[in-house]
Formats: structure tokens, C-alpha cells, sequence
């Protein structure tokens, strides 16, 4: 059995898709699989992926399923008591699967999964700077609240999981097109899941100007899925103030950008009732009441 199983889900991405193969190759650590889901590409990827490796497995979905769903189905797959997940467009540092199994190795059975630092590297802006490198260490219901926040920023790619915990609890909701990192996380957490972060710069995270989920021309369906999984946790994220200042300010901000001024509003009077001194949300509501007159 593989000490470790890498999920990528991919379509139409076949020069960023052969990249991320690559990094996964690259592994300092050579003992295990990789579990391409091939979600429904014009070409397939049995078509150019090597195959003559043993470690490497492709599924391919007749249609395509979504990202949600292709993870979900690579995880079912997994061999391995760990399962990392890795995006197409993204890369990995060549110590990110020894590096990752140490911090489980340090933290046992407290720590059911787990995300390194990321160097975004956005071509479209030519620049590059860290990402989701808070500290983090939840254990059980234990955490200190810099911790609960920095879990709002961890994201899909480079995340790895106990394979028992991630099928036991679900896996990512199939019903969110974006953010299903962010739900499966909360719900994680809120089940007294612990989780921690590394600070170490292991995975490689593109911006770019091919398609992408997280751009302006699907706003809505953002603010859609990030008022969901507001509704969906609200007890918790309002139990965690700071946690719902950084959360509640990311959702209101995104339904002022899809224009849902309504929804705006209400998301930042709740969370002044949580945090009434949130300098942030008292003076974008104020702005926004000043304008509607």
C-alpha cells in the first residue's frame, strides 16, 4: 500500500495538467500513487499521460461531473491511509509529500488533515507572494481563535486529509461549484476534527488567464455558494468572532461585487452583532446606506 495518494482533477488543462504530473514525479519520497480524474476533456488523457508507471491510475468521468465530484471519486479510489489533493494548473514542491507526513507523524491522531503555505504565482499581475501561511493547530474542540481564522484561508490544492476521515465525513459538497473547501473545513472543524498548517512553501498556486471558477463573470454563483455555506455554519463561524469578521467580510464583499446590495447589507448588520466595533463592516454599512439615499 502507498504511503501517500495524490488526487488531481483535470479538463481541457493538458500543458498544466503535464505539469502538475511532473511535480508529482519530482517527490523526494517515491511511495506513491497518483489518481488522475479525468472530468469528461474533449481529449482524453489516457490519450498523453504516461501510463508505463505503475502509481499512476486515470478515471475518466464519460461527462463532466465538476470539481467536487471528480475529487470525491479520487479519494474513493485512494489506496493510502492519506489522500492530498492537487489542482491541475498547480504544482508541488519536491519535499511536499515527506514534509506532509512529518507534520502527521509529529501531531497523530489529534490532526486529521492539513495544508501548507502557498507561493501564488499570478502571470497575469507578474507577481508572486504567500498565501494561507497563518499558523494553524486545531485539536478537537481546542484551538486558539488566530487558528479558527487561518482555517478560512486554507484552499483545495495542496491539502491532505486521513483518507478514513475525509470518506467518513462525506467529502466535498457536490452542490458548490466554489468554496467547497472552505464548507468541507468548517464542517470538518465543527465535527472536532483537528487540523494544522505548515509554513513552508510546498505548493506552487497559478493565477492565470485561462478559465477559472474564481473570476468576475461568475460572481454571482460565488456569492451564491459563500452565502450557502454562511447559512449552512453560521453557528459556528458567529461563535468564533474573529473568525466571522474575516469570513462575513469576504462574503459581503463578494455579494457587493455580484450586486445583491440586499444581501450585502444583511451580512455585515449580522456580523456587527457578533463584533459591534468591526470597524470594517460598520463603515462599508454606512457607505452603502449613504449611497441608497
Amino acid at each position: 500500500m502507498p504511503r501517500l495518494s495524490f488526487v488531481i482533477p483535470t479538463h481541457n488543462r493538458r500543458e498544466m495538467l503535464l505539469a502538475a504530473v511532473d511535480s508529482v514525479h519530482s517527490q523526494t519520497l517515491d511511495d506513491w500513487e497518483l489518481i488522475i480524474v479525468d472530468d469528461g476533456s474533449a481529449e482524453p488523457v489516457r490519450n498523453y499521460v504516461n501510463a508505463r508507471d505503475q502509481r499512476v491510475t486515470v478515471h475518466r468521468n464519460d461527462s463532466p461531473l465538476g470539481a467536487a465530484a471528480s475529487r470525491n471519486i479520487g479519494a474513493g479510489l485512494a489506496k493510502s491511509d492519506f489522500v492530498a489533493f492537487l489542482d491541475d494548473d498547480d504544482s508541488l514542491d519536491q519535499n511536499y509529500a515527506t514534509r506532509m507526513l512529518e507534520l502527521f507523524a509529529t501531531h497523530g491522531e489529534q490532526v486529521g488533515f492539513a495544508w501548507p503555505t502557498l507561493r501564488v504565482i499570478d502571470k497575469v499581475k507578474n507577481k508572486e507572494y504567500l498565501a494561507q501561511e497563518r499558523p494553524c493547530l486545531i485539536s478537537g474542540a481546542i484551538g486558539t481563535e488566530d487558528s479558527y481564522v487561518a482555517s478560512a484561508y486554507a484552499r483545495t490544492t495542496g491539502m491532505i486529509f486521513r483518507t478514513a476521515i475525509f470518506r467518513a465525513k462525506g467529502g466535498f459538497d457536490e452542490g458548490l461549484a466554489v468554496s467547497e473547501d472552505r464548507e468541507f473545513v468548517f464542517r470538518l472543524i465543527s465535527d472536532n476534527v483537528g487540523c494544522s498548517s505548515l509554513q513552508s512553501e510546498l505548493v506552487n498556486f497559478y493565477i492565470h488567464a485561462g478559465p477559472r471558477l474564481s473570476t468576475d463573470a461568475n460572481l454571482l454563483r460565488q456569492a451564491d455558494c459563500d452565502t450557502r455555506v454562511l447559512e449552512r455554519h453560521r453557528m459556528f463561524i458567529l461563535s468564533h468572532p474573529k473568525l466571522a469578521s474575516r469570513y462575513l467580510n469576504l462574503v459581503a464583499k463578494r455579494q457587493k461585487m455580484a450586486g445583491l446590495r440586499s444581501a450585502y447589507e444583511s451580512t455585515l448588520r449580522l456580523l456587527l452583532q457578533v463584533r459591534p466595533f468591526d470597524l470594517r463592516a460598520r463603515r462599508r454599512l454606512l457607505l452603502s446606506i449613504l449611497r441608497r439615499r
